[in-house]
């Protein structure tokens, strides 16, 4: 349709079609990634979130009075590090719906001979295909590390899972070249503001317009960047603002170092750190814009609208170096402060729905393939019961496999040297 290959081999197109009309296949593909990176994530949150609820260790050592020993999760290195993975996978799955339906949009336009779209389109496939799949891999591996020296058993399900998924990182490009995709789109829309050019309407220029009067950072601090941390967190509309002007002022340095004359080679770190902050805006958009969908008075609501805050807090508080060299509107060590502070008793409370909210992504106990993520919480019995169906341990079996590898492998070691002088006479 929009290629043509002439009997004598000469390559033509249509001159209304742009030539990146390509892109949509491969935006497809990166769509399907998104949405299997949220899935995959699910897998390893429930499996750990569970284990974590029902492995016990130490008396007295974590916050809550318990009888016994404490539950594993509820200690506060372990809720840090898995906590924060749920309230990112609920954004996973918000960004997979919210990005099919955008690239179905785009696809209709692409369809009405409107090619207007695609760059976007293209851009944030890239920057979204490389957070979430840095975000899953990455997870699968905490969720694992999470779970002791349980998590590293072929029983904990997640071993041969992390080995499978990890080229996600690599194929479909690789995720430090997706970077420069993204980066160099929206370095493109900055510097077409400097130049009073006219540009397209989208979410990646909107909040371009909205922070850069100009293409340029403002003069003075927008409000949202000295409101408390608490204010913050419970207004979602300064929640978007504050990482759209993070992403903004990212790109304006960027765009004046390189105008300054920073070759591309010096510039690659920091497009990575542009295309994550524009990713995280995204993310979080979509995660806003979906949990909009819900009925005013949903009982679900209050506690996705926290996982939500927990996302903004969680990417605040990992990039805090971002908000500390903002040109404008930096943040104070102060409010770094606040934000950690507040971070941690949003990841108590969130914990005390930990358990429900895997349950939800509904994981089947056959999807799951681990003994430490069962349904029924029965994490020692069904170890132990795995281990029992191995042929090895069976007694039917295992004394025959066992006199087998002894005359195959053991004793010809431990009769060396008998072995030798038998050879000798």
């Amino acid at each position: 349709r929009y290629i043509t290959v002439a009997q004598g081999g000469r390559v033509s197109r249509p001159k209304n079609v742009d030539p990146k009309v390509a892109y949509g296949t491969m935006v497809y593909v990166r769509t399907q990634i998104v949405r299997n990176m949220s899935q995959v994530l699910a897998k390893a949150t429930t499996t750990a979130i569970r284990y974590a609820a029902v492995r016990r260790q130490f008396s007295g050592k974590a916050d809550k009075r318990v009888d016994g020993e404490s539950p594993v999760l509820d200690y506060g290195m372990v809720q840090h590090r898995l906590i924060p993975l749920l309230a990112q996978n609920y954004a996973m799955f918000a960004t997979s719906q919210a990005f099919a339906a955008h690239y179905a949009e785009s696809m209709a336009e692409l369809n009405r001979g409107n090619f207007g779209p695609l760059k976007e389109l293209h851009a944030t496939a890239c920057g979204l295909k490389r957070w979430t799949s840095d975000v899953a891999i990455h997870g699968i591996d905490t969720c694992r590390h999470a779970c002791g020296g349980h998590g590293f058993s072929q029983f904990s399900g997640l071993n041969e899972f992390f080995g499978n998924q990890y080229p996600n990182i690599i194929w479909e490009g690789d995720n430090y070249v997706l970077s420069q995709q993204t980066a160099r789109f929206v370095l493109t829309q900055v510097n077409a503001l400097r130049a009073g050019k006219q540009i397209a309407d989208n979410q990646t220029t909107q909040y371009l317009r909205a922070h850069l009067p100009g293409g340029h950072l403002p003069k003075t601090a927008p409000a949202f960047t000295q409101m408390p941390v608490a204010d913050l967190a419970s207004n979602s509309e300064a929640q978007l603002q504050l990482l759209g002007f993070r992403a903004a002022s990212m790109a304006a340095e960027l765009a004046d170092s390189m105008a300054a004359g920073q070759s591309h080679n010096r510039s690659l770190v920091a497009m990575q750190r542009l295309c994550d902050a524009h990713s995280d805006y995204i993310v979080a958009s979509y995660f806003r814009r979906h949990l909009r969908t819900l009925a005013p008075a949903s009982p679900l609501a209050p506690t996705l609208n926290k996982l939500a805050t927990l996302l903004f807090l969680y990417v605040l508080e990992q990039h805090s170096a971002d908000l500390l060299r903002l040109t404008v509107g930096a943040f104070s060590p102060a409010q770094i402060s606040e934000v950690e502070l507040l971070l941690a008793q949003v990841i108590e409370e969130v914990r005390e729905q930990a358990v429900p909210l895997v349950d939800a992504l509904g994981i089947t106990d056959l999807r799951l393939n681990s003994a430490l993520g069962r349904s029924d919480g029965k994490v020692y019995e069904n170890y132990l019961e795995w281990a029992m169906e191995d042929p090895l341990n069976r007694e039917d079996t295992g004394n025959a496999i066992r006199k087998q590898w002894f005359e195959k492998y053991y004793k010809p070691v431990l009769h060396a040297a008998k072995n030798k002088r038998d050879a000798r006479l």
